[in-house]
C-alpha cells in the first residue's frame, strides 16, 4: 500500500526518522550511564515499546494501570506506573500485575502507599515504590525533604512494598534552553538537599528518576539522577520544535489531511479537526496555530472545530484546491495518537506496517 492510498485523516510515522530518534536517545543514555525508561503514553503501542527496549531501554513507564495491563499482556515485564494509584479496585489490579511482573509505582502520600500495601500483602506480591518530588511543576509530589523522608520511612515499613527511591517530573521545563538552565538551579538545590537527608538517615536511593522529552538530553545535569523517562522523543512534535528540542526533520509523526473546501475566501478547510489533531495549544512563540503545514510555512492552521481544520491561506503563495493532500505536524503527539485506532509506519511512499493503538483510552 502507498501513502497516497490511505484514507484521510491518517496518522503516519516516518520509520527512518523514528529509528534515528530512538538511536539518538539510546546513545545519549549509554554515554551518560543513565537508565532509559521511556514513557509509552506518547504511542501506547506495545510493538513500539519493544523497539525502545531493543534500543537499550531497561523497562517502560506508563500512566495508568490499563496501560500497564496492555504492555504486560504483550510480554513487557518491567513497568513503572508514574501515577499515584488509589482505590481498592485499582490497588487490587496493581497487586495482581505485581505477581506477574516487576511493577513500581510513584506516590506522594501514605494513603496511597497503605492502600497498595494492603492488596500487595494479601496477594503475596511485592511493589516497588518511588516517592514523588515536586520540583516546581506543582502537580503531584512533595516539595520538602523532611516530608519526603517521613513518607519513605513509613512506606518502607509497610508489608508488600519495597522503597526504591525518588521520582520527579519537570513539566514546567517546556521552555527554551536558557530558561531551563535557570530553572534547573532550584531543582538541583532541592534534589541535593533531599539526597543528603536520605543519606544521613541511612536510606539508600537506588533510583532517582527524572526527565521528560524537553529535559531528556540534559538528564545528566540534574543532581543524582540515574534514570530518565522521556516519552515524546520517539516522534517529536511542533511544541518540541518550538522550544528548540527538535527540528522539523526530527518529527516522525504527522497527519495526512485532505482539503475539503475552499469556498470561503482566504480559507482552506481540511478534514482534520480537534478529534484528529487534538486542541492542544502551541507552547512557544505567539502560541498561535494547531500544527505545522509541511511545505507551506505561510499557511496557518488557526482554528479547529470537531471535524474541520480551518487554515488561513491569505499569505500563502500556494493555490489550494479541493482534494489536495497535506501533511501536518501536530502541536502535541500524545493526545493526537490517543484519538486514533491505528497509525501507519511508512518509509518513503510505502506503508510498511500498521500498528493498533492498543493502549488507546486506557485512562483507568
Amino acid at each position: 500500500m502507498l501513502v497516497s492510498d490511505l484514507e484521510t485523516p491518517a496518522v503516519v510515522v516516518d520509520l527512518d526518522v523514528m529509528e534515528r530518534n530512538l538511536s539518538r536517545m539510546a546513545d545519549y543514555c549509554r554515554s551518560k550511564n543513565l537508565v532509559l525508561r521511556p514513557h509509552t503514553k506518547s504511542h501506547k503501542i506495545p510493538e513500539l515499546a519493544k523497539r525502545q527496549i531493543a534500543h537499550g531501554a531497561r523497562g517502560i513507564t506508563v500512566a495508568k494501570i490499563g496501560e500497564a495491563e496492555v504492555m504486560l499482556e504483550a510480554g513487557i515485564t518491567d513497568i513503572l506506573i508514574a501515577y499515584p494509584v488509589f482505590g481498592t479496585g485499582k490497588a487490587e489490579k496493581l497487586a495482581e500485575l505485581a505477581t506477574r511482573a516487576h511493577i513500581s509505582v510513584a506516590l506522594d502520600s501514605l494513603e496511597v502507599a497503605q492502600a497498595i500495601s494492603n492488596e500487595a500483602n494479601r496477594k503475596n506480591a511485592r511493589v516497588g515504590v518511588l516517592a514523588e518530588v515536586d520540583v516546581g511543576f506543582r502537580r503531584c509530589g512533595l516539595a520538602n525533604e523532611d516530608e519526603l523522608l517521613i513518607l519513605a520511612q513509613k512506606a518502607a515499613e509497610l508489608p508488600g512494598l519495597d522503597f526504591k527511591g525518588l521520582m520527579f517530573f519537570p513539566g514546567h521545563f517546556q521552555v527554551a534552553e536558557k530558561e531551563r538552565a535557570e530553572l534547573r538551579t532550584g531543582v538541583n538545590d532541592l534534589l541535593s538537599r533531599t539526597q543528603k537527608k536520605f543519606e544521613r538517615a541511612g536510606i539508600p536511593l537506588h533510583t532517582v528518576s527524572g526527565g521528560s522529552t524537553p529535559t531528556a538530553l540534559e538528564g545528566h545535569l540534574f543532581s543524582g539522577v540515574n534514570e530518565i523517562r522521556p516519552g515524546m522523543y520517539i516522534f517529536n512534535d511542533r511544541n518540541m520544535v518550538g522550544i528548540g528540542i527538535a527540528r522539523v526533520e526530527d518529527c516522525a509523526l504527522s497527519v495526512i489531511a485532505t482539503v475539503v473546501s475552499t469556498s470561503v475566501s482566504g480559507r482552506a478547510i481540511v478534514d482534520s479537526g480537534s478529534k484528529t489533531l487534538s486542541s492542544d495549544r502551541h507552547l512557544a512563540g505567539d502560541g498561535r496555530g494547531f500544527g505545522i503545514v509541511k511545505g507551506d510555512p505561510n499557511a496557518e492552521l488557526e482554528h479547529l472545530s470537531e471535524e474541520h481544520g480551518h487554515m488561513n491561506v491569505n499569505f500563502s503563495a500556494r493555490k489550494y484546491r479541493v482534494g489536495d493532500r497535506l501533511t501536518i505536524i501536530p502541536n502535541h503527539v500524545c493526545n493526537t495518537v490517543n484519538m486514533h485506532n491505528r497509525i501507519y509506519g511508512v518509509r518513503g511512499e510505502q506503508v510498511e506496517t500498521v500498528w493498533e493503538v492498543a493502549g488507546r483510552g486506557k485512562v483507568q
